[in-house]
């Protein structure tokens, strides 16, 4: 009887030691799950350009992509149709605005380009109303129209394919290849230079103020259902920029889309960045314990200078890092 109890007590020890060790596996699994790799992963390696251009100056150039997708754009545009507001400004901001002669609903600035110019439906693409205009160059941003570009390359000859809403660095080459494209007129050469010239001094100045441990950020798009930006946004890549780290960062759909509450108890960050409308009392109550609630650490991620492609982006990345790294001295 003795040895048969001491039989039983081996075996319930060793059912019991099983149980625990898959306890222990499944709650790392858990762990892992909640702190994904990507949180410890703060600065993305800096965008080269995406395109490639050839020809000589009395020539259409011939721009050749990283996919290898081959266009041919003429340089001798007149009549510019511009489908995103980014880019409208950065053809306003290179001295051409007077060229332009259709813009989406959303192209709102600058103010005086804009007032009179024609308005198109973009979402969804509408090609008959650009045709109706007769633009011999039209602006697209490739990433944004992705879903419309093969009709948009079928029915409108000459097209500008840019990146202006994935990355700074993207902005950046985008910014370059419209400058190879459109030119400038005197004081927009000048205007453009400062600018790439500004845009580098400041990512290096920034990197010089980097926390540690790096911040943790939530980007809200919208509160309920809760709506959040993540990998691909182009604020997630000013957030990388500002050596933050944002809670979303393994998003499953492209850039944005729903997020769990509980994920943001269990990831605590210590910013979050509002749609522009106040966060819930229901949500303020739940949240009550993270850092950014707790601090009072939340500001408005909605400005246009954050969320366009265009070139008051640096105004808004200065003034991101000022908030989540503290006022430059």
């Amino acid at each position: 009887m003795i040895r048969g109890g001491r039989v039983a007590v081996v075996l319930l020890v060793g059912v019991l030691a099983v149980l625990v060790g898959g306890i222990w596996l499944l709650l790392d699994a858990l762990e892992r799950r909640v702190e994904p790799g990507c949180l410890q992963q703060v600065a993305g390696a800096p965008i080269s350009a995406f395109w490639q251009a050839r020809g000589a100056a009395d020539e259409p150039l011939e721009i050749e992509y990283d996919d290898r997708l081959v266009i041919h754009v003429g340089r001798d545009a007149r009549r510019i149709a511009s489908t995103v507001p980014g880019i409208t400004e950065m053809v306003a901001f290179l001295g051409r605005g007077d060229r332009l002669v259709a813009v989406s609903k959303w192209c709102d600035f600058p103010a005086d380009v804009v007032k009179g110019l024609t308005r198109v439906s973009v979402l969804p693409f509408n090609p008959e109303g650009f045709l109706a205009v007769r633009p011999d160059l039209l602006l697209v941003d490739r990433r944004l129209h992705r879903r419309d570009l093969p009709v948009i390359r079928r029915r409108i000859p000459n097209v500008l394919l840019l990146e202006s809403s994935r990355s700074l660095g993207h902005l950046q080459a985008s910014f370059e290849l419209l400058y190879r494209v459109l030119g400038a007129d005197e004081a927009g050469t000048e205007r453009y230079q400062a600018w790439q010239a500004r845009a580098a001094a400041l990512v290096q100045s920034i990197a010089a103020r980097r926390l540690e441990p790096p911040p943790r950020v939530l980007v809200v798009g919208q509160w309920d259902p809760l709506y959040v930006l993540g990998r691909g946004a182009l604020i997630d890549d000013l957030l990388r920029i500002c050596g933050c780290v944002n809670v979303a960062c393994d998003l499953e759909s492209d850039a944005s889309g729903t997020f769990s509450e509980e994920l943001v108890l269990a990831r605590r960050p210590d910013w979050i960045l509002t749609p522009g409308t106040p966060l819930p009392e229901r949500l303020r109550e739940r949240w009550r314990n993270l850092p950014a609630v707790k601090r009072g650490q939340l500001t408005d991620g909605s400005a246009d200078d954050l969320v366009r492609g265009g070139p008051r982006l640096l105004e808004g990345l200065a003034r991101l890092a000022d908030t989540l790294l503290g006022a430059a001295k």
